[in-house]
């Protein structure tokens, strides 16, 4: 996932199943403005494998929200 940031600030990205659970947090951290990338691997908080299945991630800066939907596939 690759995203602009237009100015310094605080950066949240986790990943959700679709009942709302977290499964990953990817970010959460100050980061400086300008671009940035990030992978999910496919792998939970605790180590493990997520399942195949449709899953969401929500980016949180500043004031901006946004949330995408994306397929795992193994």
């Amino acid at each position: 996932m690759a995203f602009a940031l237009a100015s310094a600030g605080r950066v949240r990205i986790a990943v959700f199943d679709v009942r709302g659970t977290l499964v990953r947090r990817l970010v959460d951290e100050s980061m400086p403005a300008g671009e940035h990338s990030i992978v999910w691997h496919g792998i939970d908080d605790a180590g493990r494998p997520a399942a195949s299945g449709i899953y969401f991630v929500r980016m949180i800066a500043g004031g901006f929200t946004e949330t995408r939907k994306i397929v795992l596939l193994k």
